[in-house]
């Protein structure tokens, strides 16, 4: 789950990994696991995205998933 408000909060607590953007309000950040270097409507959501998939070893074969990965033309 992604929030960047109070209302956020409760679900938040709630989940196992919690994220937020750079321009969420400080109680959501101190909820969260991770908080991106974004802040929302400036690619938060990308950065996440990558962030999760990194963190669970499946970023290369996303990559490859669409073509962009090592050795593609």
């Amino acid at each position: 789950y992604m929030g960047d408000d109070l209302l956020d909060l409760a679900v938040m607590r709630q989940v196992e990994y919690p994220l937020t953007v750079a321009d969420a309000v400080d109680e959501v950040k101190a909820v969260a696991r991770h908080v991106t270097k974004r802040s929302g409507g400036q690619g938060a959501v990308r950065e996440a995205i990558e962030h999760l998939l990194r963190r669970d070893g499946a970023w290369e074969a996303a990559l490859a998933a669409i073509g962009a990965g090592r050795g593609a033309r």
